[in-house]
């Protein structure tokens, strides 16, 4: 595991992980970090409904783009919050920003939203749709094929906050590794992602 207590589903993405700036996990410390900025003690925005959480996060998220900055709004999210994706589960908001923060790129990396909306087929979900793209910092750093991916946020009945994300992602994780360590056969896998503004027509007609 990882040092805030991530559990990795591969061991080949654990020691990626080591790889890492520090060599400490995906959640680990750095210096000069912005991510010491943010107040994770700040007031709760408890109470919102389901439409207005959404609105909030797409709001939030296309000004921060935290899924890759990890500049989060902390007043969002419960104190029970937890995350995992195909790869690495972790608990905590502020442990979440730290991994994010120091494995993307800060330079190259964008998390462009799609789509955020109430998903009408699972309670309590807000789901956003979004464009991942750029660099991660493991060993000398790697380019992202750019694909897209699925973040649903279950929102707590009880207070309206954000308690578990869970991201899917468009394209298999033997052809991301491979599209990032062997560029050369990227013609050969699935292609990269569209633009965000021709995802946007798609998801979004108007």
């Amino acid at each position: 595991g990882g040092q805030n207590g991530e559990k990795y589903n591969s061991p080949f993405v654990e020691m990626l992980s080591s790889l890492l700036p520090g060599g400490t996990g995906m959640g680990g410390q750095e210096a000069a970090n912005p991510i010491d900025a943010i107040d994770f003690a700040v007031d709760k925005k408890s109470g919102l409904t389901l439409e207005a959480m959404a609105h909030e996060l797409d709001l939030g998220l296309s000004s921060r783009e935290w899924f890759v900055t990890g500049k989060v709004l902390p007043e969002l999210f419960s104190d029970r919050f937890a995350f995992q994706d195909p790869d690495v589960k972790l608990k905590g908001i502020e442990n979440y920003a730290r991994g994010v923060h120091r494995l993307f790129d800060q330079k190259t990396a964008r998390a462009e939203v799609v789509l955020c909306v109430v998903n009408t087929t699972v309670a309590n979900t807000i789901t956003v749709t979004w464009r991942l793209s750029g660099s991660v910092k493991v060993g000398p750093g790697f380019d992202i094929k750019p694909y897209v991916v699925y973040t649903d946020l279950k929102v707590d009945p009880s207070n309206g906050l954000v308690i578990f994300q869970e991201d899917r992602f468009s394209l298999p994780g033997w052809d991301l590794l491979l599209s990032a360590f062997f560029p050369f056969l990227r013609p050969m896998l699935a292609p990269a992602a569209a633009p965000v503004e021709e995802l946007r027509k798609e998801m979004c007609p108007v």
